[in-house]
Order: structure tokens, then C-alpha cells, then sequence
């Protein structure tokens, strides 16, 4: 048993690795700009800070990735009889809803399957596509209100018929899984009698759009390197969809958390009671990849605001002694990572601006190479995919066109921020199913806000400072963001 001296030891795990980067950040930027007056040591202090907090969370992906590459594939365990478990199959919908989708995913072996629509659309033609499903015989469930986002749909239905079922699988709106799907779950389950929820492996599909088609490998090979790495590590977390969750233990955990992050929240409620979350990569479950860089702008944004809610609302989970250390410190470098991609440009930014003033020299590439090196570690395992299936060159070519689209969201992170610490709360959004498209001018106007902060930083780069590449941070965001804006609106591959 934990006892409560235990508590403080992801604290200080985590505070010592970052004061050693931090410390490491100062004296090689003490070494290679050194400041000339307060100002310049005081911007000096809280660059480094940053910095090795971002050095901190890329050789965490770092570790992730090497251990999900030397990770040996697990044998699935044999069958196990549990025909008498009561199994719902939950597709919450908010006008998103894919009657195929649900068709194929309805036909499973577990004869005690139920499948059932959780309906939270609003527009009559998709209300009217749903009753249609229902007339073949799928259960559609709708609540008086729709307080909680998808947490909330999926509470209300089990407050209705949680004694009618033993396990729930949850599948979002595009999500579909084979027949064999329950089965396999259930045998995850007999063999894991301390498991709460059986997490499946997530693939993107291909789509339809160009973006669909460049980007779904890297979404499928990060969503199979986190759960490869964190089966290896003891980490594995619910990710809000293609599990199957013991429904006694969900309702032990008081239902699903009702937060934009509520899978994250899930795993944290779990394990504070004792349960484990159980990786499954036999069970495949496939998804839409983001139609868009709209659609991905709005997935991140979402992600950021729920990662910066549940971080806010979870910092106790750090001392909590009924968490195990590497639980605590994998969900704290795990959140901070949109808070990063929003602080670090402007880090950069601002310790650039000072140094102009002050006389510092620029920000050190001895520093800003590994920075760099490691923010592409997420990129690496689609890269070196194309690089064998079709050359160097097409490898060296996606990491740039990835790099470039992560480099894209630094002010949607911000923005997301922002409005988190200024409303106190996040918001959940649906990504859009459909392409942006649209003129030239719709483009522009869809970026304005990385655009006027890309002026904005020009502005004061050179009426401040009279050095306009210190605003390259922000105009690289800018650009990138216009460049797949463009490319979104004309449907061509770049």
C-alpha cells in the first residue's frame, strides 16, 4: 500500500529533472548571450525555464517512442467464456451521425450485443436519419438536455439502464469496429480481472481530401506508438472511444467526468480506486481522420482547452499518493504539452525582443537545435514509413509538411490559453465532418488571428527593436497556417 510520504515523489522526480534542464538552458545561454543588465539575466531566467520545460516533454516523447519501438507484440488471450455478459455498444452523436458506420458496427459475434444511438442532434434532417436507423432496429436514446458534451450524453444513458448491462463499449460517431470486436474486449477482460477498461488501437482512414490522405498514417502511427509505449511503461489511459469499460467500475468512479477531457479525467478516477486501464492492439477500431486543417485547428483547440481545464482541475493529482508516480508524472508532461506550444514562441519571442534592447546576443542554435529535434519525434515513425515504402525523399518531404502543420497551431494553442484562463472553463466542440473550402479572401479571413498576430509581432520586432526576424516565430505560424488554408480551399496536394 502507498503511504502518504509517497505523495510528494512525482513532484520532486519532476522538479528535479527540470531544474537540471533549466539549469543546463541557463549556462549554455549565460555562455553563449550573456546578458549585459538585469533585465537581459531576469529574461534569461525565464527563457530557461521554459525551455527546459519543453526539453522536459520532448524527451518524454522521446522515451515513448524508443520503448513503443522495441516493444514486443502481446499474444491476445485465448477466448473466454462470458456469454452471459450484457454488452451496449454507445455511439454518442451530436449531428455528426453515420448510419453505416453503426450498421457494420452493430453485427457482432457476442450475441448479448445491444447497440444504441445516443442522439443529442439538433437539425431535423439528421434527427430524421437517425429515426430511420431506428425503424432497423437500433436503439436511439435522447435527454431532455444536453449539459456535459459527450460525458454527459453517455451519464445520462447509463442513469437510465446502467442495471441492463455489464460492459459498454464507446465509439464516437465515425467510429466503427469488426464483429469479433466485443468478443475480443471480453476476452481482455476475463484475462484481466483488475481491468476497467479494455483500450483498443485507433486508426485513421484515409478520407477523401487531400489533407485526409497526407496526414491520416501520422495520426494511426502516434495513436499506435502512445498505446505501445504506455502498455510498456504502465500508463495506459482511456482515450474516449474504441474501449470497452466495466460499467461497475464506471459507476464506482462516479460516471464519466463531465469535462471536455473526460477520457484523461476517467483514467486518473479509475486508478485512484484501484483499477487499470488494459491496452488491447488486437482490437482495431477505425475513425475519420480530420477532413481538413479547419477540422485539426478545431481538434487541437479542443484538446488545448480540455488539456489546460483538466491541468487546472487535476494539479492535486500530483500529490495524491493513491496515483502511481509515473501515472502523476506522465499526466502532467501529457497536459502541459498545449500550454508549451503556446508558451514557448512567445518565450522566444519576448527573450529575443530584451536581447535587442539590451544587447544579448540572438537566442543560441546550439539550443534551439535540440528544441527542434525534439518536437519532431512525433513525426519520426510515419516519416521513416514513407522513407521505406517510397523513398528518402518522400520521408524527408512529409516530416517537413508535418513539422510545418504542427508549427501551424502555436497561436490556436494560445488562443485556446487564453480563453480557458479567462472563462474558467472549456469548451467542447465538434470537429467539423465536412471541408472548409471556400475563396481566397475566406481563407485570409479564417487565419486572421494568426495573421494579425503575426503583424502585430512584426511591429514591434522592428519599431521596438529594428530586428524583424525576431517575429519569425509568429510568421512562421502565419504562413503555415495560410499555406494549408490554401491548400484546403483548392483540394490540391502540396
Amino acid at each position: 500500500m502507498r503511504t502518504p510520504a509517497t505523495g510528494g515523489t512525482a513532484v520532486a522526480v519532476l522538479i528535479v529533472s527540470w531544474a537540471a534542464l533549466a539549469a543546463g538552458s541557463a549556462a549554455l545561454l549565460a555562455a553563449l548571450a550573456t546578458p549585459v543588465d538585469p533585465l537581459g539575466w531576469s529574461a534569461l531566467g525565464v527563457t530557461a525555464v521554459l525551455v527546459g520545460l519543453a526539453l522536459l516533454a520532448g524527451l518524454r516523447q522521446l522515451v515513448m517512442l524508443l520503448v513503443s519501438l522495441t516493444r514486443k507484440p502481446e499474444a491476445p488471450p485465448a477466448p473466454t467464456p462470458m456469454t452471459g455478459a450484457r454488452v451496449a455498444v454507445l455511439f454518442p452523436t451530436a449531428d455528426d451521425f453515420r448510419a453505416d458506420v453503426i450498421r457494420r458496427s452493430a453485427r457482432q459475434t457476442h450475441a448479448r450485443t445491444r447497440t444504441v444511438v445516443l442522439d443529442d442532434s439538433r437539425l431535423p434532417e439528421t434527427r430524421a436519419r437517425v429515426a430511420a436507423l431506428e425503424a432497423e432496429g437500433v436503439e436511439v436514446h435522447r435527454r431532455s438536455t444536453r449539459t456535459g458534451a459527450k460525458a454527459g450524453n453517455l451519464n445520462a444513458w447509463l442513469e437510465a439502464h446502467c442495471d441492463e448491462v455489464d460492459y459498454v463499449v464507446v465509439l464516437d460517431a465515425d467510429q466503427e469496429v469488426d464483429e469479433h470486436f466485443v468478443a475480443g474486449a471480453l476476452a481482455r477482460f476475463g484475462a484481466h480481472p483488475e481491468a476497467a477498461v479494455v483500450q483498443g488501437r485507433i486508426r485513421s482512414r484515409d478520407g477523401d481530401t487531400s489533407f485526409a490522405r497526407d496526414f491520416s498514417g501520422l495520426f494511426t502511427r502516434h495513436a499506435d506508438t502512445k498505446l505501445a509505449a504506455r502498455a510498456a511503461l504502465g500508463v495506459v489511459d482511456f482515450c474516449g472511444r474504441g474501449a470497452m469499460l466495466d460499467v461497475a467500475a464506471l459507476l464506482e468512479a462516479g460516471g464519466f467526468p463531465e469535462v471536455v477531457m473526460e477520457d484523461t479525467a476517467l483514467t486518473v478516477e479509475l486508478e485512484r480506486r484501484g483499477w487499470a486501464v488494459v491496452a488491447a492492439p488486437e482490437l482495431v477500431s477505425i475513425e475519420d481522420a480530420p477532413v481538413d486543417h479547419t477540422a485539426f485547428a478545431v481538434q487541437f483547440g479542443k484538446f488545448a482547452e480540455g488539456a489546460v481545464q483538466l491541468l487546472v482541475r487535476s494539479r492535486g493529482s500530483l500529490v495524491d499518493p493513491r496515483l502511481r508516480v509515473r501515472r502523476r508524472i506522465d499526466l502532467a508532461l501529457e497536459l502541459l504539452i498545449p500550454v508549451l506550444a503556446a508558451l514557448v514562441p512567445l518565450a522566444l519571442f519576448g527573450y529575443s525582443i530584451i536581447g535587442a534592447l539590451t544587447g544579448i546576443a540572438a537566442f543560441p542554435w546550439q539550443l534551439g537545435l535540440p528544441l527542434a529535434l525534439l518536437s519532431l519525434v512525433p513525426l519520426v515513425p510515419e516519416a521513416l514509413h514513407r522513407g521505406r515504402a517510397r523513398g528518402p525523399a518522400a520521408g524527408i518531404a512529409f516530416a517537413v509538411r508535418a513539422s510545418m502543420l504542427y508549427a501551424s497551431i502555436g497561436v490556436v494553442a494560445a488562443r485556446a490559453v487564453v480563453a480557458v484562463a479567462v472563462s474558467g472553463r472549456a469548451r467542447f466542440r465538434i470537429t467539423p465532418k465536412e471541408r472548409a473550402g471556400g475563396s481566397a479572401r475566406l481563407v485570409v479571413r479564417r487565419r486572421a488571428l494568426e495573421l494579425t498576430v503575426a503583424v502585430l509581432a512584426l511591429a514591434v520586432a522592428v519599431l521596438w527593436a529594428g530586428r524583424p526576424e525576431i517575429a519569425a516565430p509568429f510568421v512562421v505560424i502565419a504562413a503555415t497556417a495560410l499555406a494549408f488554408g490554401w491548400r484546403d480551399a483548392v483540394g490540391e496536394r502540396v
